[in-house]
């Protein structure tokens, strides 16, 4: 079959891709930028690569005539303000099923999400629900798939979740009881390659989870387990009121937050599935989560990362606040005076003393702002460095007793230096 899909470089998209590759299909991908460079240099057999922008119809709608089938697996779990949810997982989507439609395709299959709905609390979720309701009206036969959680390697979600399992302690929103059914990503595309290959499949909606329904709790030790550690997550929960807090104050950090509303939202309503239709239909049984999990490749370096992502951003705004916190300090806080006797034994007095005094705040107080927002973390983090390593030599060589205070004034330094050095790693 000649087939056109759409989101081929993402997790379930690629996977899709593969499948199709394997079963003999000629596939279109529409792809973007640097993602369809990568995609061609790969050279696989029975690719053609169309590039365009996605949330830009007028780019690639003339190619999907001449196709048997549309699979369009495009999906974030968080917008921006260059792609919001209503462009990505409502409009653009129905172009190309309006597309199919007048091009003649025999099938359209949506992947869209457990809990897409009118009245859903999340703006994902009432996105991806404007988009299926089009599809059904429109006269095209379809499927559409309403997965929970999919995971695999390279998942986002369960990216998450990893992280927060490997954490020396797991903070759980609420009280951890709502309910998750994860399906593996080899599943999903087993049951949206038999939905392409069947004609008598069509017309339905089709809800589709691993085998059964587990808790959060639960997800969390199984994860933890999977990661190595014997007696599961030790896990705190934290009231929601305080979750929902976090989340708001974490959206100005744009992508770079741990979880914002939406996404928090959507983890206390829970995503569990009736896998009745997903049965008749396809005529198999998705696998049980711990099963799935033997599927996925435990490397060092997905342990390493479940370790380090989730502090990834707290190591960021600890090192921020201490640099803005001794700019403050230092300009506004600390008698002035006892500041410049410090200096003096430097070798600084007067009016250069203070200059230096004023400067030094200025520059620490840019510095953890820069840091605090995200600007050029790598570029910040040697300035930092630097700025350390200058303090740190000139103070050893005029004040070498602080080597001997007891509240660690210089030696902290050579663990500041090490924390700085992790960060500008991770955000590599």
């Amino acid at each position: 079959m000649y087939v056109f899909l759409t989101g081929a470089t993402g997790f379930i998209g690629g996977a899709v891709l593969r499948a199709l590759l394997l079963r003999g299909h000629t596939v279109t991908c529409l792809v973007r930028g640097r993602s369809a460079d990568q995609l061609e240099a790969q050279e696989l057999h029975g690719v053609r690569v169309v590039r365009g922008e996605f949330i830009r119809p007028e780019t690639w709608v003339r190619h999907v005539a001449g196709h048997d089938a549309v699979i369009n697996c495009v999906g974030m779990i968080r917008e921006s303000k260059r792609a919001p949810f209503v462009e990505v997982h409502r409009r653009a989507p129905i172009a190309l099923f309006e597309a199919a439609s007048n091009a003649g395709v025999s099938k359209v299959i949506q992947v869209s999400a457990a809990g897409a709905d009118a009245h859903a609390p999340s703006r994902y979720s009432r996105s991806k629900w404007g988009a299926d309701q089009r599809l059904v009206e429109i006269g095209v036969p379809y499927v559409i798939f309403r997965p929970s959680i999919v995971y695999g390697n390279e998942s986002y979600s369960m990216r998450l979740f990893l992280a927060m399992a490997a954490q020396p302690i797991t903070p759980v929103p609420g009280d951890g009881e709502y309910q998750l059914q994860p399906i593996h990503v080899d599943d999903l595309v087993r049951a949206i390659l038999i939905a392409l290959e069947e004609p008598g499949i069509s017309n339905v909606i089709v809800e589709a989870g691993g085998a059964e329904p587990l808790s959060f709790h639960r997800l969390l030790d199984e994860l933890a387990r999977w990661l190595g550690r014997k007696k599961g997550a030790w896990k705190v929960p934290i009231p929601w009121l305080v979750m929902r807090l976090m989340a708001r104050a974490g959206e100005f950090l744009g992508d770079r937050a741990l979880i914002n509303r939406d996404e928090l939202e959507m983890l206390r309503r829970g995503n569990r599935t009736d896998n009745t239709i997903f049965f008749e239909q396809f005529g198999f049984e998705p696998v049980p989560l711990r099963t799935g999990l033997a599927r996925i490749s435990r490397s060092e370096e997905v342990r390493w990362r479940a370790g380090l992502a989730f502090l990834r951003l707290p190591l960021r705004l600890a090192i921020a606040f201490v640099w803005i916190y001794t700019g403050i300090v230092s300009a506004f806080v600390y008698p002035v005076e006892d500041s410049l006797k410090m200096l003096e034994r430097t070798g600084l007095t007067g009016i250069m003393a203070s200059l230096a005094l004023y400067s030094a705040s200025l520059v620490d107080a840019v510095l953890g702002l820069a840091l605090l927002f995200g600007l050029r973390i790598r570029l910040v983090g040697w300035l930092q460095l630097l700025v350390m390593v200058g303090y740190t030599v000139i103070l050893s060589f005029r004040m070498p007793e602080l080597w001997l205070h007891p509240f660690g004034a210089l030696s902290k330094n050579v663990v500041f230096l090490m924390a700085t050095l992790v960060l500008m790693a991770l955000e590599d």
